[in-house]
């Protein structure tokens, strides 16, 4: 499946050009898919290994495109593709198995991931590299892994001023009869403390392509919003839950600790401060973060 947002289909209904290279970006991801399934395989084998989970097998596998102004974040439809495969797994789980958390806020949360995921193929940024892979235990025996990877373009004459992203999001479920048996904690909220975390370092990338000259102030400002919008619904939903933001999942490797983020905000603030006035506004944000201990 693949879906564009409506911005980018506005342009391409009207013009050839515009068709034919969000098809040139599609057709660039479909050619990696041999080397980035071998890659999303990988890392699947490390974390259940590193998790002590030796007798998975595999529910579902599938893979989606999205295509985006690289600017745009939003709760779009691949998301919902996921999620809607999630709840297919389910249903079709071994009857003697525990079903997993389905309620609605479960299904927000794993949202919450799946564009998390995107959104950190997407950054240019080194320190959010790594979370474009994710693995979660949603219930006990049911894992759901997620990877992504991007391409985009820019071409002034076509899309204007700002580039277009092609992501192409893998995900496999997968199930343990030892890990049903073992009944170990799982739920809505142990996804949401990992995802709590991962969105700040996204967030924290973000400033870091600003200082780099990767997106101009108008883009981080635009997506710094939207990315502190996300990060306020999940701290509402832990807040909610009575736990405490920054909690790991049971079974993954450690989240990038809040102490890298810190340093990555903090050189961007010093690069930014040589940069002048116009990035005031970004600077004095960043050090308000700082004292808070957003990051």
């Amino acid at each position: 499946m693949t879906c564009t947002s409506g911005s980018v289909q506005s342009v391409a209904d009207k013009t050839v050009a515009a068709k034919a290279q969000i098809d040139k970006l599609q057709a660039m991801l479909q050619a990696q898919e041999t080397d980035n399934k071998a890659r999303f395989y990988a890392e699947i084998t490390g974390h259940l290994t590193d998790a002590g989970v030796t007798d998975a097998r595999e529910l579902s596998y599938n893979s989606d495109i999205k295509t985006e102004y690289t600017s745009e974040f939003s709760l779009d439809k691949i998301a919902a593709v996921v999620t809607k495969s999630l709840h297919a797994v389910a249903a079709a789980q071994d009857p003697a198995a525990k079903k997993p958390a389905m309620s609605p806020e479960a299904i927000q949360a794993y949202t919450d991931v799946v564009n998390s995921v995107a959104e950190a193929a997407k950054s240019s940024s080194t320190s959010s590299a790594s979370l474009s892979f994710s693995m979660n235990r949603l219930s006990p025996g049911l894992f759901a892994f997620l990877y992504a990877s991007s391409v985009n373009i820019k071409d002034e004459d076509t899309f204007g001023s700002e580039a277009v992203t092609s992501t192409v999001i893998y995900y496999r479920f997968m199930q343990s009869i030892d890990d049903i048996r073992s009944e170990a904690g799982f739920g809505a909220a142990v996804i949401d403390s990992s995802n709590f975390i991962n969105m700040k370092a996204i967030q924290a990338g973000l400033t870091a392509d600003l200082a780099d000259g990767k997106i101009d102030i108008d883009e981080w400002m635009k997506k710094d919003a939207q990315f502190t919008e996300a990060v306020n619904r999940i701290k509402a939903r832990l807040d909610a839950d009575r736990l405490k933001a920054g909690a790991r999942p049971p079974v993954s490797r450690p989240a990038r600790g809040s102490s890298v983020n810190r340093e990555v905000v903090q050189a961007s603030i010093l690069r930014l401060s040589a940069m002048g006035a116009a990035y005031h506004r970004v600077v004095e944000a960043s050090k308000a973060r700082l004292t808070s201990s957003y990051y």
